[in-house]
């Protein structure tokens, strides 16, 4: 049992590490598959680590430490939408984030419970929604590992769907009431109106020849 905390406590900080760095990598499309970051290597290092986590329970002392690293992963997925100035879009992040996510939904661990899972699971959701992540990575990390994220996001999709996790759409904003303000007097109302229309008519009649030959 100890053995298996202390082995935790060690890969939680590396986990740590990684994401942190991951948060700021843009990673060039010649490193595809020569490095180990940008490889089947690091995507099977993220699978496994999070099959590993995935045994964390919220008894442990190394539970709110986790969910530290989820938290600050999901806040730099929003990062980008609300200052569009904090540099290039964490896309590597996101791939990393939906693999770490996507194991614990198979494995439907305790982490998916807590609202700061939750939430993690939701900034992936969301940056998708609002960014398509560039194929480079996708094909070269991701897909690298044997998967195609393209049979693989309807599925995370449905999953989090069951757990009550979805995109709310952005509500739009109402449209500009151009209605003229009423005026306090109806009579001069009424004489604005009329001159309005004839004014129209006058224009439309003296015009009309022109715009159809046009």
């Amino acid at each position: 049992m100890y053995a298996l905390l202390d082995g935790q406590e060690q890969l939680l900080g590396i986990l740590q590490s990684y994401f942190r760095n991951a948060a700021t990598y843009d990673p060039d499309v010649a490193d595809a598959g020569s490095t180990t970051y940008f490889s089947a290597v690091g995507m099977c290092f993220v699978y496994k680590s999070a099959k590993a986590m995935c045994r964390l329970k919220p008894t442990s002392h190394l539970f709110s430490q986790h969910n530290n690293l989820l938290q600050s992963s999901a806040s730099r997925l929003r990062d980008v939408h609300e200052d569009p100035e904090t540099g290039p879009l964490p896309d590597y992040l996101f791939f990393v984030s939906f693999t770490y996510a996507y194991r614990h939904l198979l494995h439907r661990s305790d982490t998916i419970t807590t609202k700061t899972g939750r939430d993690f699971i939701l900034a992936i959701l969301q940056y998708r929604d609002r960014v398509i992540p560039r194929k480079s990575i996708e094909v070269g990390f991701f897909n690298s590992y044997g998967w195609v994220f393209d049979d693989e996001w309807p599925c995370f999709v449905d999953r989090a769907r069951k757990y009550g996790i979805v995109v709310t759409p952005v509500a739009e904003e109402p449209l500009e009431d151009l209605t003229p303000p009423k005026c306090a007097n109806n009579h001069e109302t009424d004489h604005l109106s009329s001159d309005v229309v004839v004014t129209i008519l006058r224009d439309h009649d003296a015009s009309s020849a022109k715009i159809v030959d046009d």
